[in-house]
């Protein structure tokens, strides 16, 4: 038996995106998920050429998770000094933990300078390198992301930021982060769009991006023994965030999610994030044996692929 077999070409990425501010940094800003499935991590954008002093960085937000500054340098002709300064100067100046350097091609001297950044920072800050190339098959083009420089082992999670030594050697808070890394390795091998996060923190919730800035889909052990994951906003305008959460509740019914528990719109006065959250059928704790984990693990895969596929586009398409 033959197959028909088709060529695959590389293309440089300027014969798609002929000036780096006016037309690469703007499809990126739209495309951001395909980046984050690259490097690991979930950012989320809040706009371009944020200001350090007399300078510009191309693309700034925060890593969900950690809730870390972010930043992304973009070039597109192969990596230079003159970039490399800028970044430092844009990391040093926005205390980003999560810096992306962007390029056709890296130098081996400056994949060698972040891998020696990544070895002497502290455990809160994460430099990655990523290749950009066009694959073209069949006359078909498509961007490919590729990782040439990241942190070391994937120690270096943001950790040390946000939570203590003690915290960090706490056989719950451990329990907690081997609990959501099953997660995601579930949720990557069975809905991978979902999100594109690999390394879970020890926390008794989980983050994930929304798809707009100041709004997450958030996993979390609750203090009554109650599971739920939410629908959140929180932006700095609490009336904003409760307007919009309204409004993503107004076309609810929530008789038909109760075939995954319990459907409600959690509203504050004097709380500043807004919510629906969806709670789980059955009570579960960290505590609980291993066959409850393991249920919850399952409805978690399950619930959270409906849960973010029906509110995601309605988040992003908030006025």
């Amino acid at each position: 038996m033959t197959h028909d077999l088709h060529t695959l070409k590389r293309i440089d990425a300027r014969t798609v995106w002929q000036h780096e501010a006016r037309d690469f940094t703007p499809w990126l800003l739209e495309h951001i998920d395909e980046l984050n499935r690259a490097i690991g991590f979930e950012i989320e954008l809040d706009g371009r050429e944020g200001r350090v002093g007399p300078f510009a960085v191309d693309l700034f937000g925060t890593e969900v998770q950690t809730n870390h500054p972010a930043i992304i340098e973009n070039q597109l002709t192969d990596t230079d000094h003159s970039h490399l300064g800028q970044l430092l100067t844009y990391a040093a100046g926005l205390k980003a933990g999560v810096i992306v350097w962007i390029a056709p091609r890296f130098r081996d001297e400056h994949r060698e300078a972040l891998t020696w950044l990544n070895e002497v920072s502290g455990e809160a800050v994460n430099f990655f390198g990523v290749e950009i190339e066009i694959l073209e098959i069949n006359g078909q083009r498509a961007p490919n992301f590729k990782l040439v420089a990241e942190p070391n082992t994937w120690a270096k999670t943001g950790a040390a930021l946000t939570w203590s030594q003690a915290a960090l050697q706490s056989p719950r808070m451990a329990a907690y982060q081997a609990f959501y890394s099953d997660v995601l390795a579930l949720l990557r091998e069975r809905h991978p769009d979902v999100t594109s996060m690999r390394k879970a923190q020890p926390a008794s919730w989980l983050s994930m991006a929304a798809g707009r800035a100041a709004y997450r889909f958030t996993l979390a052990f609750t203090q009554d023994a109650r599971f739920c994951m939410q629908a959140e906003a929180d932006t700095t305008d609490r009336e904003k965030n409760l307007e919009d959460i309204e409004s993503l509740w107004q076309n609810l019914d929530p008789a038909e999610w109760q075939d995954l528990g319990q459907l409600v719109l959690d509203t504050s006065e004097t709380r500043r994030a807004q919510r629906i959250t969806l709670f789980a059928p059955r009570s579960v704790t960290i505590d609980s044996d291993e066959e409850e984990l393991d249920w919850l693990k399952e409805w978690i895969v399950g619930s959270t692929a409906r849960f973010v596929e029906y509110f995601r586009p309605r988040i992003k398409a908030l006025s």
